[in-house]
């Protein structure tokens, strides 16, 4: 979805906003510098979206939405194999930001729920809560070495190595020699080992 919408005013104050938090985080969010952003009167933000927060509960759908739709495909009994189940999850980890060329949705979630506000930060843990159990069911038949705290703990660890570490932007070129470690080259191979999965 980069770039959908941002001809609009209501997509051009989403773009801004999604790129402040992606390279700054929530806490940098505010009427005056997302209107700044996009080059719009900052009261337009008041207009279209009542505020910050509503704002952010905007791109908090964008962001959420494509990554679940994706993931409907994982359900107990439908897929062969674990490999096949931890590539259907771990893709849409990797998806770009809704607007933010870059940047990554995974990351515009995670600035949510760590701090966004109380109700927001509830649902997005909540819907990724529910999804993390649906994940867990669906893989747990074909690792019955590990137990479910086991599994729950490593989807925890693999989750965190998709996230990766801060930085989490990349509209800013990498320096020369530096590799991008959120390919799924590297991240299936990873996934599959801390799991047992051959």
């Amino acid at each position: 979805m980069v770039g959908d919408g941002t001809d609009s005013t209501r997509g051009r104050l989403l773009a801004a906003a999604e790129k402040i938090l992606v390279e700054q985080g929530v806490n940098a969010l505010s009427v005056r510098r997302v209107g700044d952003a996009a080059g719009l009167n900052p009261t337009l933000v008041t207009y279209h979206f009542k505020g910050i927060l509503n704002l952010l509960d905007e791109l908090a759908t964008l962001n959420l939405e494509p990554m679940l739709a994706e993931w409907a495909v994982i359900q107990p009994g439908a897929a062969p194999d674990a490999r096949t189940v931890l590539d259907q999850w771990l893709q849409p980890m990797l998806r770009p930001a809704a607007f933010t060329p870059g940047g990554r949705a995974l990351s515009v979630l995670d600035e949510v729920a760590a701090h966004g506000e109380s109700a927001l930060r509830d649902r997005v843990i909540g819907v990724m809560g529910d999804f993390s159990l649906r994940l867990r069911q669906t893989l747990a038949p074909f690792l019955p070495h590990l137990t479910d705290g086991e599994l729950r703990a490593r989807v925890r660890f693999i989750s965190g190595s998709a996230l990766g570490p801060p930085p989490r932007s990349y509209t800013i070129a990498p320096r020369e020699g530096e590799w991008r470690l959120d390919d799924m080259h590297y991240l299936l191979p990873f996934a599959c080992a801390a799991l047992g999965v051959e």
